[in-house]
C-alpha cells in the first residue's frame, strides 16, 4: 500500500510540474507576441514620424499613406491591449504552490526560508545579500 501512495504522490507532483511548465511556456509565448507587436508598432510610428517630418519640411505626401499608418497604429495598439489582457489572465491562472510545497515555519511562527526580503535577523536584505544598515542618524 505504501508503494502505491508513493507512486500516487509522485504522479501528483509530476502533473503539477507539467502544469507549471505549460503555464510558463504559454506566458513566454505571449511575451514574445507582445514584443513582436511592439516592434511593428514602433516601426509604424517611425514611418509616420518620417512622413510628418517630410510634410513639415515642405515635401509632398499622400494623405492616404498617413491615414493608413494611423489605422495600422490603432490596430496594433488594440492588439497590444488584447495581449496584455491575455498575459494578465495567464498570470492570474498560474498554478500556485500547494500546501505541501509551502515553506516550513519556525517555532516562532516565522518562515525558515530567507530568500528575498529579510535576513534571518529580520532585517531587510540589500542587493548584495547583506542586512541593510540603518541610515545615518536613524535609530534602530
Amino acid at each position: 500500500m505504501a508503494r502505491s501512495t508513493l507512486f500516487d504522490r509522485l504522479n501528483q507532483e509530476l502533473e503539477a510540474f507539467g502544469k507549471k511548465a505549460q503555464a510558463a511556456l504559454d506566458e513566454g509565448k505571449l511575451q514574445i507576441d507582445v514584443m513582436r507587436v511592439r516592434r511593428k508598432r514602433d516601426s509604424a510610428a517611425r514611418d509616420l514620424g518620417l512622413l510628418v517630418y517630410k510634410r513639415e519640411r515642405g515635401g509632398e505626401i499622400e494623405a492616404r499613406r498617413t491615414d493608413a499608418l494611423l489605422l495600422k497604429l490603432d490596430g496594433l495598439e488594440a492588439e497590444l491591449a488584447r495581449l496584455a489582457n491575455q498575459l494578465e489572465e495567464a498570470r492570474r491562472q498560474r498554478p500556485t504552490r500547494s500546501a505541501a510545497q509551502q515553506p516550513a515555519t519556525s517555532p516562532g511562527g516565522g518562515s525558515t526560508q530567507t530568500s528575498g526580503d529579510a535576513h534571518p535577523s529580520g532585517e531587510p536584505i540589500q542587493p548584495s545579500g547583506e542586512p541593510a544598515q540603518p541610515a545615518a542618524g536613524a535609530s534602530a
